[in-house]
């Protein structure tokens, strides 16, 4: 991302020194009236405001990049190239005039959708019709940052790959990926990573921020975090990682975990992680555009988080889950498998919930879905504000892009209000 923003900056000096000899050659002219000058000047300053070390704090500037990711990283696109599935209109659909509650508040769910200064787009499909959709802080057509909400669409495609026969769950991840072999990876399954239950030291919640931790030093090597000087070899960070326990016992936060399965997908299909995606996922669903995936310089996907898409593609993927008979994918029987497998949520991590869900806790997690509850509802949450919540026995995708305050901190409040407009619908 250095590179692309000094390249951005060397060619805003060009235009501004070309214009200046562009006024000097034509001072003898009448003066050139430029109508947009400031749309122009406004969107190079915009460019210029993302940096390598301010791009995931929030606000304005995040919004500039979850809106134009493309320009910060690089990207490889996940082609769509069938015809895209229409996604009907339900006009009389009841959801928008939901009431739900937020920090004791009542209001209609379209009140808050369309006011909370932290939500940038949400769709709700219900029997496969658009039941609710608006953008108040992007358009349709843009695509956005998806952050975590690319881990499930990683393991969905890993999920597909077992449908299909190709791999083995419970297989050691260095029968798919040999360069693991002799590191603290090799005989841990691949189901226990998918289940983020592999037992690396490599835990998230050390911080994004810190340029010391595990974490932020694989995000380095991926090209996402701000360069420090290091030589970061994608692969030789992952094999240097260390045990923190055993596998299967505990869900731990570990985002490289999915990056790993990054790789599994790669060994499987010989393929590239996003060619692999557009065959597996994006043209099967219909999707209705060209969605893209943060690579590094090495052409390591980064499977985690680097999701770039438009929101009603990423609904459309939730249709996986919710009209399996609609798509050859995945079978009812597997998906009753990932809502029933994983490991249980701890009373500390239940306790947690408790603000946020009263008593309607979700009860697991599993094949990287952040919450399962025991009706089969899903959710995964992505950094910033990001979500997608899935409920096949109700027949409901609900999805939702955001831009966040201050690191992460402050977000917006679609994770409680998701799972009451789902318990408001009738199965």
């Amino acid at each position: 991302m250095i590179r692309v923003l000094r390249k951005i900056s060397l060619t805003a000096l060009v235009f501004l020194v070309a214009c200046e000899a562009s006024n000097k050659d034509n001072s003898t002219h009448a003066p050139y009236a430029c109508n947009d000058c400031e749309t122009a000047l406004e969107f190079k300053q915009n460019i210029l405001s993302v940096t390598p070390k301010n791009f995931d704090s929030g606000g304005a500037i995040s919004r500039q990049f979850h809106l134009n990711a493309e320009t910060y990283f690089a990207m490889a696109t996940i082609s769509r190239v069938l015809e895209s599935r229409e996604l009907p209109l339900s006009l009389t659909h009841s959801i928008p005039n939901h009431t739900i509650t937020i920090n004791g508040e009542e209001m209609r769910f379209e009140d808050y959708a369309t006011n909370d200064p932290l939500l940038d787009g949400i769709i709700v499909l219900h029997n496969g019709e658009i039941a609710f959709e608006t953008y108040p802080n992007m358009n349709s057509w843009q695509r956005h940052f998806s952050w975590s909400v690319t881990k499930v669409v990683t393991s969905t495609a890993l999920a597909v790959l077992a449908e299909q026969g190709r791999i083995d769950m419970t297989a050691p991840v260095e029968q798919y990926v040999p360069e693991l072999v002799d590191t603290a990876w090799a005989g841990i399954t691949v189901q226990n990573i998918t289940d983020m239950a592999s037992g690396i030291d490599c835990l998230d919640s050390d911080g994004y921020q810190d340029d010391t931790t595990c974490v932020y030093q694989q995000e380095e090597a991926l090209g996402i975090a701000a360069a420090t000087g290091r030589e970061l070899d994608f692969l030789d960070v992952v094999r240097s990682m260390q045990s923190r326990s055993a596998q299967g016992l505990q869900t731990e936060y570990v985002s490289v975990n999915t990056n790993v399965l990054g790789l599994v997908i790669e060994g499987v299909t010989g393929k590239p992680y996003h060619t692999a995606i557009k065959e597996l996922i994006w043209n099967p669903i219909g999707a209705e555009a060209d969605a893209l995936m943060a690579i590094s310089d090495q052409g390591n996907a980064y499977a985690a988080g680097g999701l770039h898409a438009r929101l009603r593609d990423v609904a459309r993927f939730g249709q996986i889950y919710t009209q399996p008979e609609s798509f050859s994918l995945l079978s009812p029987s597997m998906i009753e498998k990932i809502q029933s497998s994983g490991l249980q949520l701890t009373p500390t991590a239940k306790e947690r919930l408790v603000s946020v869900f009263a008593t309607d806790l979700p009860s697991r997690s599993g094949w990287q879905w952040d919450l399962i509850w025991a009706d089969g509802g899903m959710y995964k949450a992505g950094y910033s504000g990001q979500g997608l919540y899935v409920d096949p026995g109700r027949n409901l995708v609900i999805a939702w892009f955001g831009t966040g305050l201050n690191f992460n901190e402050t977000t917006n409040a679609m994770l409680p209000v998701s799972r009451q407009i789902a318990q408001s619908v009738k199965p």
